[in-house]
């Protein structure tokens, strides 16, 4: 097979949203519907504690005494909108797992109609579901190099955030704490992805063991620098989608029912964009993950009975 170049991963995107719309659309449904839920938990709290209060709405709005006096009075609904905040991402995990599992599922096998589609993303999510889950327990310690890479740069630079001045002096301090633990974190999620499309690959006729994939491809993404880079471009278009909203979005204000649901839509419009980026790096994964050595056969042996 050809050796795959970046332009290969990144024709692979369109052809796949092309191919898969409504899948697409079915996993941004889900998401959508998490979202909501999240949304609704925390309305319900924060309307119990500061409904009947103006300054809420004040605090809202940008006056900064009411939103200390708010900060300060309303501690305990703050903390439990924590919660279902961290209780709703605790179930996205859970439910990506299965999604992710039917996508690159759908994705490698290219199932004809929508029949045949469903029964590929429900039958390749459910057997990568707890390999998947394993996998996230292996990515744990690197996730700890991450966070001790982040204490270890507001150790020393730190003090930057707090006494800058400019927005350019603010931005350049964050971005000098938070580049190193964003690059361990790009590092370690592109493995973790590169590992998943291996065990979707392989789980049929090679029975993959999860801790040996991930170690083999930890091997083959810092051997392939391409792996890198095109994990790397899809987070750059995700962030210019996100920023492109947001200087559109900054003064102008939307007030009343009609702005809720407007912002809404308009906030709904971005998160497919998102996810349309997601799946289309997922696609180019697969592709390169097909092109990629099988691993060792594992060859179960029976001690044969006396006769």
């Amino acid at each position: 097979m050809a050796r795959l170049g970046l332009g290969d991963l990144i024709r692979a995107a369109p052809r796949a949203l092309g191919r898969y719309t409504g899948t697409l659309l079915s996993v941004f449904v889900v998401q959508t519907i998490v979202t909501i839920a999240c949304m609704l938990g925390v309305a319900v709290v924060l309307a119990a504690t500061f409904g009947r209060l103006s300054m809420w709405d004040d605090a809202v709005d940008g006056d900064l005494v009411s939103l200390i006096w708010c900060l300060r009075h309303g501690g305990s609904a703050l903390i439990a909108s924590a919660g279902v905040v961290f209780g709703a991402l605790l179930v996205w995990q859970l439910v990506s797992w299965f999604l992710v599992g039917g996508l690159l599922g759908v994705l490698a096998n290219r199932p004809e109609g929508r029949g045949g589609t469903a029964r590929c993303f429900g039958a390749s999510g459910t057997t990568t579901y707890l390999a998947y889950a394993r996998l996230a327990l292996l990515s744990l310690p690197g996730l700890l190099v991450a966070l001790i890479a982040l204490a270890y740069m507001l150790k020393y630079f730190g003090d930057r955030i707090v006494y800058a001045l400019t927005l350019p002096q603010l931005f350049g301090a964050l971005a000098l704490v938070l580049l190193p633990s964003l690059l361990i974190l790009h590092v370690l999620w592109t493995i973790t992805d590169y590992a998943r499309v291996e065990l979707t690959l392989r789980h049929e006729s090679h029975e993959p063991s999860v801790v040996m994939t991930y170690l083999r491809t930890v091997a083959y993404v810092l051997r392939r620098p391409v792996t890198l880079i095109h994990a790397g471009l899809g987070w750059i278009a995700f962030l210019l989608v996100t920023l492109v909203y947001a200087y559109f979005a900054q003064g102008h204000p939307m007030y009343g029912a009609e702005g809720a649901v407007t912002l809404f839509v308009i906030r709904q419009g971005v998160a497919l964009a998102r996810t349309a980026i997601r799946v289309g790096v997922l696609a180019g994964q697969v592709e390169l993950g097909k092109a990629r050595p099988s691993p060792p056969l594992r060859v179960k042996v029976e001690a044969k009975k006396p006769s």
